[in-house]
Parts: C-alpha cells; sequence; structure tokens
C-alpha cells in the first residue's frame, strides 16, 4: 500500500486479517520495485500524495507495468480529492475507498474483495466476450456475477427476464456448451484467477465464491477440465482456462482439432 495517513494504514492492515501480509511502501519508485520483486495481490494508493500532488501519473506508470493489477485508490471526500479521484480510475484505478465512509471495518474488506474480484472478473470477460458475440454476453456477465453451488438454468433465465429456452439457444449458437455448464466453467475460472493472483488457500477463494466447500469445488473443477487446482493455482493457470473456454466458443465449434486441443489440455498435470 502506498498511503500516507496511519491511520488509514491501519485501516487496510485490519481490513486484510490473516488473510494476506500488507507492506507499506514510502514512494511509487518503492511500490513498482515491490512489484518487480512479489507477486503482489492489490495496491492500495492515495489519491492525494503527502505533497496534495495527484498520484493518477504513477498510477499510470505501475499500470502500464502491471496491466491486470487491482488498484484501489483512496480518498477524502471533496472537490480537489474527487477530481484526483477520477483522474486516477482514468489512469487505471479499479476501484475506490472514502475516508470515514468505505474504509470501516466491514466496507473496508468488501472494498478490497471486490477490487481483486473486479480485476479478475474484467480479464475473464475481456478475454471471452468478443467470441461469444453480443447476444450472450449477458450470459456471461451473469456467470461471473453468479454465486452458489445451487445456481440453476431457471435462476439464470430469470435473472436475465428470458426462459430457459432462450437460454439453450443462445449459447447453441455460440458455443457447445449447455447453460449450466458454461456457468459453472466461467465460475470455476474465476475461482482460478482468484487463486493465481493472491496465492491464497483454496478454502478461502471456495468460500468467498459460494462453493460449498474447498472440495465441492475441487470436484467440480475435476469434473469439468480434468485438472486440478494445484496444476491451476500456479502462474499462467487463469490463461490455460480462458483458452479451455476460447477453444468451445464461436467459430471454433465443430472444429475436431479445437476439441483435440481441449483434451490434450485436460491430460495435462
Amino acid at each position: 500500500m502506498l498511503l500516507a495517513a496511519a491511520d488509514a494504514r491501519a485501516r487496510v492492515v485490519q481490513a486484510a486479517g490473516r488473510e494476506a501480509e500488507v507492506r507499506a511502501c514510502q514512494s511509487p519508485a518503492e511500490a513498482i520495485a515491490l512489484l518487480a520483486a512479489h507477486r503482489v495481490d492489490l495496491l492500495v494508493i492515495d489519491a492525494l500524495d503527502e505533497r496534495a500532488q495527484p498520484t493518477a501519473p504513477s498510477i499510470a506508470s505501475i499500470r502500464r507495468l502491471h496491466a491486470a493489477l487491482p488498484i484501489l485508490v483512496y480518498c477524502a471526500a471533496g472537490a480537489e480529492s474527487n477530481s484526483a479521484m477520477l483522474e486516477a480510475v482514468r489512469c487505471g484505478a479499479t476501484g475506490v475507498v472514502f475516508r470515514g465512509i468505505d474504509d470501516v471495518g466491514h466496507a473496508m474488506r468488501a472494498a478490497l474483495r471486490a477490487a481483486r474480484h473486479g480485476a479478475v472478473r474484467q480479464r475473464i470477460y475481456d478475454a471471452l466476450a468478443p467470441g461469444i458475440g453480443i447476444e450472450a454476453q449477458p450470459i456471461l456477465r451473469y456467470a461471473l456475477s453468479a454465486h452458489g453451488d445451487d445456481v440453476t438454468v431457471q435462476d439464470a433465465a430469470a435473472a436475465l427476464g428470458v426462459d430457459r429456452k432462450t437460454l439453450f439457444n443462445v449459447l447453441r449458437r455460440r458455443t457447445d456448451m449447455p447453460p449450466r455448464e458454461f456457468i459453472n466453467l466461467v465460475r470455476l475460472t474465476l475461482a482460478i484467477g482468484l487463486l493465481e493472483q493472491s496465492g491464497r488457500a483454496a478454502e478461502h477463494v471456495a468460500l468467498e465464491l459460494g462453493f460449498a466447500s474447498a472440495a465441492a469445488f475441487r470436484n467440480m473443477l475435476q469434473r469439468h477440465t480434468g485438472l486440478t487446482a494445484t496444476a491451476l493455482r500456479q502462474p499462467g493457470g487463469l490463461g490455460r482456462m480462458l483458452s479451455l473456454l476460447q477453444a468451445r466458443i464461436g467459430d471454433r465449434i465443430g472444429d475436431e482439432g479445437a476439441r483435440e486441443g481441449i483434451a490434450l489440455m485436460r491430460n495435462v498435470s
């Protein structure tokens, strides 16, 4: 984190709890060096530095070096801070925390979690949306937000304001998957992305995403992909899951070469 105020630093440490190691940086250069040397889950940075100068240029520099890093910008209410916050978002910040509003207890924990999840969700959406087409993109957005092991096709249809048959027809035109399998694979991909990003235990990620247990998550992953969480939590695991999904979307339907590629991927340990 790159925060000037001691109380702000304390609130981040308290919100992170035992799930993460929190390190404070004294300058953007120190933060960039830390990011280069270690796998960092999330960066929290002031909208204005100690001299009341916008940190947006530093955020832009960090974003160029770390395209997928969640960056949470911390600011006080007020015209000057709001302007700096908007500039920070334009330069690549992925979330905002307002002092005295979002930085207390559960709200701060939720903000940290949302920033982590949001970066991975955006990466998945950007990778899959072009191939799946405009008509199926609402299903993709629903799958990225679905919570719980008992999500049904009827739940998805009701949330999207269509009937079950429409979901099947839309996905049949763009993929070789029925809605339930597609939703489950997207949820699994999100889980793998969070495991790769943070290095946290599978139990924590599984419960955050509404799986009944880590065992339920692992069983679903094995059933749908033939792969294990251990194999996929390493760097590149999210990319492998995205490749699996991309091979089953869009113009690749019916391509035996793509199907063979999926089979080979599933056999990689």
